[in-house]
């Protein structure tokens, strides 16, 4: 017989594994960006890029909330033994999911010609001929992603999360291997244009991902199936558009707050492009200048987004549960303790972005272009981090459509924005700027909201402050070495050049990362249980913190302390 408590041992334990892989998925999504862009060059990202930013839109809208609607509502009717409505939810959920995925398979398919010239007004004809082949092979996606996204759902509301967990993880292993095997296929065994076709080879690869995911997912929810299913979901008091209502009403503000980055995605995808054409560049330059912006520079900056979205997915059940019992205090320490959490993994991620851009570029990507836009936007994974974090704050809080409002605010000021830089700077670095300024405007909306429905008080300059600190010290020391490095080494091009920016990267940055640490661990800004609680890297950030000092208390909290 279970022990009472063995039933929320596994649902912790399963919660656990959720985050870890989910966090791992993330991290795998960014890995291939290495070995693709060394095949297909700057020209073919570009290519990837716009496709991926049609699709995006279509797979967001039609998975971003299911899995949290089927999961909130097939578990509340477990819980009152309604397993003739569970079914019912299934099967109109599912069946409405693969409507949609047969009518935006054919809207990205046949529509490709169309969103294609809408890349380059000025030279259509070769953007016609360029993007087509990968919008068609992405758009294959959209008939398997959708039924993964309601087959997870299904298995969360089981509390069954080592499906939707391994899935993520397997979907993007095998997209990673079908991506860099499909694409260096097409160029370097059978010889066809290096940035049309392996792009499309590419995209390609996310159709392959896609299919593995949805057959291990097939796999885990077989025998639950067998064993809850009903005959019949004759019983079920409600009708299929009762049912769907109930979906929409949880799924539909989620989706739009995901659809914020995708619609960012188009807007450049749409207008970068043409702004640059206009400013006097060919559109060959123009594209490849986009794949650098958004394949290299934004990858490089979503990294710490990986830490952000696992301590969100954490935090929002713990906002929500002291949200329920009313327990200000525990609201006050979890969004405290969460936004300390998010300053720790950003801000170092910016200093070494900003100080060691062109080693990190020359040593992932081969090339020094482009390592002024990863400079320019390296402050954005501060922004970015805590837009994403107090999103799911104020979910948490109940406020589901207010992140949305100020995301598209912040997305407004970023499109008017692109425009001005782009035309002004004659340069994507205008793009860039325009996405970190959008970010800054919408995170500080967020954080005002939490404050605002949370009723809690806290100096976001204070929680900053220390890690801020921090993170300019461990830049100048980074910049010291990588200069002392490079003078050292004469990094020249090709192979040495390569080498030497590897050792200039992990030098520096390993320096950095220990004047970082040292001086986060003296300051106080975390405790040694603090740093414990961070997922992930905890364990190891604890030990640190242990071996370097542990302060009895942390300067500042009499301060701090006028914001209970």
């Amino acid at each position: 017989m279970n022990s009472p408590g063995s039933g929320t041992a596994k649902l912790a334990r399963g919660t656990s594994l959720y985050v870890i892989c989910v966090a791992l998925a993330k991290v795998l999504g960014l890995v291939w960006v290495i070995p693709v862009t060394a095949i297909i060059g700057p020209t073919g990202n570009g290519i990837y890029g716009n496709a991926y930013a049609v699709y995006n839109i279509l797979q967001q809208l039609a998975t971003a909330g299911f899995p949290l609607a089927m999961g909130k509502l097939i578990a509340e009717r477990r819980a009152q033994g309604e397993r003739a409505v569970v079914e019912h939810i299934y099967r109109v959920t599912m069946r409405s999911l693969m409507i949609f995925s047969v009518c935006a398979f054919a809207i990205m398919w046949f529509g490709a010609p169309i969103f294609a010239h809408m890349v380059s007004l000025k030279d259509s004809a070769a953007s016609v001929e360029q993007n087509v082949p990968s919008l068609r092979a992405v758009s294959l996606m959209l008939l398997v992603i959708p039924a993964m996204s309601g087959l997870r759902g299904y298995l969360q509301g089981f509390q069954r999360l080592e499906g939707p967990a391994y899935s993520q993880t397997f979907e993007q292993l095998f997209r990673v291997i079908a991506m860099v095997v499909g694409a260096y296929l097409v160029v370097d065994v059978w010889h066809r244009d290096r940035a049309v076709y392996g792009a499309a080879a590419a995209t390609f690869g996310g159709f392959v991902g896609g299919l593995a995911g949805l057959i291990l997912l097939v796999a885990f929810a077989i025998p639950i199936r067998r064993r809850e299913r009903p005959l019949g979901y004759d019983d079920s008091p409600f009708r299929s558009g009762q049912i769907l209502r109930m979906v929409y009403r949880i799924a539909l503000p989620v989706s739009l707050g995901g659809l914020v980055v995708p619609i960012a995605n188009l807007v450049d995808s749409w207008t970068v492009t043409n702004l640059l054409q206009v400013s006097g560049e060919s559109y060959a330059q123009a594209v490849a200048n986009y794949g650098i912006l958004t394949r290299q520079a934004m990858y490089l900056v979503m990294l710490p987004m990986s830490f952000a979205y696992a301590i969100g997915v954490s935090v929002l059940p713990s906002v929500s549960a002291a949200k329920a019992k009313r327990s200000q205090a525990d609201l006050q320490m979890n969004i405290t303790f969460t936004l300390r959490t998010m300053f720790l993994m950003s801000f170092p991620t910016s200093a070494a972005l900003l100080v060691l851009s062109r080693p990190i570029n020359l040593a992932l990507f081969g090339t020094t272009a482009g390592s002024d836009i990863i400079s320019t936007v390296s402050f954005m994974s501060i922004f970015a981090s805590m837009e994403l974090i107090s999103t799911y704050v104020l979910q948490g809080l109940g406020k589901m459509y207010r992140p949305v409002r100020n995301m598209f605010l912040g997305l407004g000021i970023k499109t008017v924005l692109n425009f001005a830089l782009i035309l002004s700077l004659h340069n994507a670095l205008g793009a860039a700027l325009a996405t970190t300024f959008g970010y800054i405007v919408s995170s500080l909306l967020n954080v005002a909201a939490v404050r605002k429905y949370g009723q809690v008080r806290f100096s976001l300059r204070r929680l900053m402050r220390p890690f801020f600190r921090s993170a300019l010290v461990a830049a100048i020391a980074m910049f010291g070495a990588d200069y002392g490095l490079g003078r050292l080494l004469h990094a020249g091009q090709g192979v040495e050049g390569r080498l030497a920016a590897v050792i200039e990267l992990v030098v520096a940055g390993g320096v950095g990362a220990l004047v970082y640490l040292l001086l986060v661990a003296r300051s106080g800004a975390m405790t040694e249980e603090e740093f414990r609680s961070v997922p992930g890297v905890g364990k190891y950030l604890g030990k640190m913190a242990r071996r370097l000092r542990k302060p009895p208390r942390r300067p500042g909290t009499e301060r701090l302390r006028k914001y209970p």
